[in-house]
């Protein structure tokens, strides 16, 4: 790569004397000039021989050979240098391709948005001329225009494209961009909210008396619990002697699947309660979990623990005792299961696999220590090596599970720990947030078992787990803490279960009762105690039959809380503006269109209504 070169020309060299003579020697004397050591054969004659003389030509064979050495040294360094920038270079160019491929993904789902969006407006936009002559002749309601049916359409439209967008945007929050655009999501998620509140009050709108003025004490109720679940025992009869060790709903919670050792169970759930309507033999053995006759696939060399799919159910994951995780492409309609590729890097049995919200890392655990693993899409979408995260714990884990983005939890395995551990991104890597840590009941007689994997219903906001012999029901707090809002206790750690999709069952299988039971999950609504709602102003033809009636409201919250805030209320012709405002950074500035006459009764009614207005507005926040 470099080649020794002299600065000098060797054939302009001269002696101190500018013989003009190629110079043939060189005195090895220090306290000579530069110019006074070169000699040429004239100026030899004249040396005296007890100088230090040596040939220029033995000089220049010692000069090269000390260059050669340190051009090897230069070039080893500068080369391993060269490789390292170039691998970072690589990386770099490979990180611009997912880049521009990730923002191709959003750009996609934002042109998706726009357009399903247009295709709503066409949808309501269209009218039937006979439909509309018979409500004009007989003076129908129904020419007013429906808006729930629009609302709602727009409301799951944003709801599902923001859910899609926001965490592949969460991947860019250092750039300068990041702030407007989480601006602008967050806007579209409050405006489709006005619009759903707007609704909810026009159904629930009172009148207050134009002429009212004064004060209003209203009831005392509770202070705020956080918001908790019970759960009701209400079916326990179906029983089945061999073990069951996986329990699964359809999408409508209508149709439960179970297993009973090597069969395969399809029950109707209706009217909270299982009535047995097929069953399967297994093709082979315990291993293969399929009901359908499909073809047997085969590229597991061990027992099946663990499978989950992605968002479009077109894509398997599966992880087992041969340590290696399989994935699958999946084609529902047609029964076929095409294997793609394999993911290497666990030394033992994999127990448990969990997906992100934006499907971009994939977190598993296997069965010993530094054995949970962040997987990455890379290239052509296919999941890579990232790396593997560090615990603190001398243990595997045997259930992991993603509850957003940059935050998972881990349940380990050994008896001694009764513990659920919060990981979340921190540095760009997962690292355990010790104060998140959730302390379980102790019992040191048994460890915890895999299957019944941890699940997590984010519409309720419920995390259901089974550590040991307890199923525990836990939530997220506003502070991002978590609590354990209810448990079950056996006198067994053989307990497979599920929860139907819609949040609302607790189904589960154990081997102290060898029934099949069946909870029903209540979630207690958000409860505000209201000190009191005061009438400080009303304005009486404000202006061209505008008027304002300002509310001022305490709100008082468990422990922490207390919020002071107005509720405005304008009146407009027949529509009615509340805007609430607050001192306190918690509570931000917002208006709200109601499609409904003035209040008219201030009582009772007017509680309802500002409780229902807490309720969004703390949804809001809560976003």
């Amino acid at each position: 790569m470099f080649k020794s070169k002299m600065i000098e020309n060797e054939k302009t060299l001269q002696c101190c004397l500018k013989h003009q003579l190629p110079i043939v020697s060189v005195i090895l004397n220090p306290q000579l000039l530069k110019l006074q050591r070169l000699l040429c054969n004239q100026c030899s004659n004249n040396v005296d021989t007890l100088a230090n003389v040596v040939s220029f030509e033995k000089i220049i064979q010692m000069i090269e050979q000390q260059q050669n050495q340190k051009l090897h040294l230069i070039e080893t360094m500068i080369i391993q240098n060269i490789k390292k920038i170039e691998s970072f270079q690589n990386l770099i160019i490979q990180m611009k391709s997912n880049i521009i491929q990730q923002l191709e993904q959003l750009n996609k789902i934002l042109k998706d948005w726009i357009t399903n969006l247009k295709s709503i407006g066409v949808k309501h936009s269209q009218y039937s001329f006979h439909e509309e002559l018979e409500n004009i002749i007989n003076k129908n309601n129904n020419m007013k225009f429906n808006s729930n049916s629009f609302i709602k359409d727009i409301s799951i439209e944003n709801n599902n494209r923001n859910s899609q967008a926001k965490p592949k945007l969460e991947q860019y929050n250092q750039f300068p961009e990041y702030n407007e655009c989480n601006q602008i999501l967050l806007d579209l998620q409050v405006d489709i909210l006005k619009l759903e509140l707007f609704e909810n009050l026009n159904e629930n709108s009172m009148n207050i008396n134009n002429e009212s003025e004064g004060n209003i004490q209203v009831v005392q109720v509770p202070y705020l619990e956080e918001e908790d679940i019970k759960l009701q025992l209400i079916h326990q009869s179906v029983l089945q002697e061999d073990y069951c060790f996986s329990i699964v709903f359809n999408s409508s919670s209508t149709i439960m699947v179970s297993t009973d050792k090597k069969v395969i169970k399809v029950w109707n759930f209706n009217d909270e309660r299982i009535k047995l309507q097929q069953t399967f033999e297994q093709h082979k053995d315990w291993k293969e979990n399929f009901w359908t006759y499909s073809q047997a696939y085969s590229q597991h060399t061990n027992s099946v623990n663990c499978m989950i799919l992605n968002e479009n159910e077109d894509q398997l994951f599966s992880g087992g005792d041969d340590q290696s995780i399989k994935v699958w492409s999946l084609d529902f309609r047609n029964g076929k299961l095409i294997y793609q590729y394999s993911l290497d890097k666990h030394i033992n049995r994999v127990c448990a696999l969990s997906l992100n919200q934006s499907e971009s890392l994939l977190v598993s655990c296997g069965n010993s220590k530094n054995e949970t693993i962040i997987w990455e899409k890379g290239i052509q979408d296919k999941m890579e090596f990232k790396y593997v995260v560090k615990q603190s714990v001398s243990c595997g884990g045997k259930k992991v599970k993603f509850i957003k983005d940059n935050q998972f939890i881990w349940v380990p395995c050994v008896k001694e720990i009764d513990k659920i551990f919060i990981f979340e991104l921190m540095e760009g890597v997962f690292q355990k947030n010790q104060q998140k840590t959730i302390q379980l009941n102790q019992y040191e007689d048994e460890g915890d078992y895999y299957l019944f994997p941890i699940i997590y219903n984010k519409q309720k906001n419920v995390i259901i787990v089974r550590h040991k012999c307890y199923i525990y029901l836990i939530r997220e707090l506003n502070n991002g803490q978590f609590k354990i809002v209810e448990q079950l206790k056996f006198k067994t750690n053989y307990i497979y279960g599920t929860i139907s999709n819609n949040g609302s069952y607790l189904v589960y299988w154990d081997n102290q009762n060898w029934f099949y039971s069946t909870y029903e999950l209540f979630y207690q609504r958000l409860n505000y105690q209201i000190n009191h709602i005061f009438v400080l102003q009303y304005i009486y033809n404000f202006q061209n039959d505008q008027s304002l009636l300002m509310i001022k409201l305490t709100i008082k919250l468990r422990k922490t809380l207390e919020l002071n805030c107005h509720f405005e209320f304008y009146q407009f012709n027949k529509l009615c503006f509340i805007r609430i405002r607050s001192k306190k950074r918690i509570l931000n500035l917002f208006s709200i269109c109601l499609k409904s006459t003035f209040i008219k009764s201030i009582a009772e009614s007017l509680t309802l209504v500002v409780e229902q207005i807490l309720y969004n507005f703390l949804r809001i926040l809560k976003y």
